[in-house]
């Protein structure tokens, strides 16, 4: 038995979950046909979004079937995330190549960039592994099937977005909203770095339970969800600075050592040196600009009331709707 009679809210869960399944598993067999190296950013995204509605839609689930589902997806999502990284270092080094003046740089970059390749490699087999054994477990079916059951009992009847369904998507939004403020107060401090990486997830989180909820709302979260995007995007050009800058001197550390004690001097090091050094400082310069972007842009919301709007437009939805406007319960069915 379900936890959510609701017969609105469920059919919004299941067209949710379906839309959900089927990107992830046609980016899961691009993964697999090697001719897309965006399958795995999409694939990662789908299978986030398809958490995003998990947490949203749980109450229509018996609670243990969803656990097992969200379990199963997030471990995809780990072997996605790791090989996603790579390839987004990778493509940041060659850039860097493409670009720098100072010939000087070019064999550190150079050297970073094989070992980042190499690592990505090894990474592939892993990927493929993590696919076959997600696919085997029956996630997807299940999934499936459980949406396919609610579809069915709906026919062809008009379904409505109700009360329970406005109460559900706005809880949630709260939810998601109450995160990042909270993690925000990290803004104070350049230096906090867990507490930026924890707003990065935080913003992500309500992204995705904005674009789940704005069928309930209609196009009043259009905007507002363009807002929180752009606040992720700075969130993870920070947080990426701040794993690359970690990763460049955890390499530069280990090429040292590795060349003292092969070659019994740290000299041919010093040819590496000069382009570890400028990636660093160029990501550490980045950084310091991308943070000072984000404080102004949050600063901006604060001003210009976008938050005020955002709880505007759940109060307005719970009290009803205005005389004239579409209703939300009339754009739910057109999802």
């Amino acid at each position: 038995m379900t936890r959510s009679s609701d017969p609105g809210y469920r059919i919004l869960a299941a067209r949710s979950l379906r839309k959900q399944i089927k990107q992830l598993t046609e980016h899961l067999g691009g993964i697999r046909l090697g001719q897309d190296i965006e399958a795995i950013h999409h694939a990662r995204v789908a299978s986030r979004r398809l958490c995003a509605a998990l947490d949203m839609f749980d109450v229509c689930w018996k609670r243990k079937q969803v656990k097992e589902w969200k379990k199963q997806i997030r471990q995809l999502a780990r072997s996605l995330g790791e090989a996603r990284d790579h390839d987004v270092l990778i493509e940041f080094l060659v850039s860097s190549l493409a670009t720098v003046a100072d010939r000087i740089l070019v064999p550190g970059i150079a050297c970073l960039l094989n070992h980042v390749e190499r690592q990505r490699l090894w990474l592939q087999p892993r990927v493929l592994k993590a696919i076959d054994q997600f696919e085997v477990h029956g996630t997807m079916k299940a999934m499936q099937d459980a949406c396919r059951s609610f579809l069915e009992d709906a026919g062809d009847k008009p379904l409505t977005a109700g009360k329970h369904a406005h109460n559900q998507a706005g809880k949630s939004v709260r939810k998601g909203f109450k995160q990042l403020v909270e993690e925000a107060a990290g803004l104070a401090d350049p230096e906090k770095y867990e507490r930026h990486h924890a707003m990065r997830i935080a913003a992500k989180r309500l992204r995705y339970t904005l674009e789940l909820a704005r069928p309930v709302y209609a196009s009043n979260l259009v905007e507002i969800g363009d807002t929180v995007k752009k606040l992720q995007t700075l969130l993870g050009e920070i947080h990426d600075c701040d794993v690359w800058i970690e990763n460049f001197a955890e390499f530069a550390q280990k090429e040292s050592c590795e060349i003292q004690l092969y070659f019994g001097s740290p000299q041919r090091f010093e040819r590496l040196r000069p382009g570890l050094d400028y990636l660093r400082q160029e990501r550490q310069d980045r950084r310091g600009r991308a943070f000072h972007e984000l404080v102004t842009y949050w600063q901006e919301l604060e001003d210009r009331g976008t938050w005020d709007n955002l709880a505007t437009i759940l109060e307005w939805n719970r009290a009803g709707v205005k005389s004239g406007d579409s209703s939300p319960a009339e754009v739910a069915t057109q999802m």
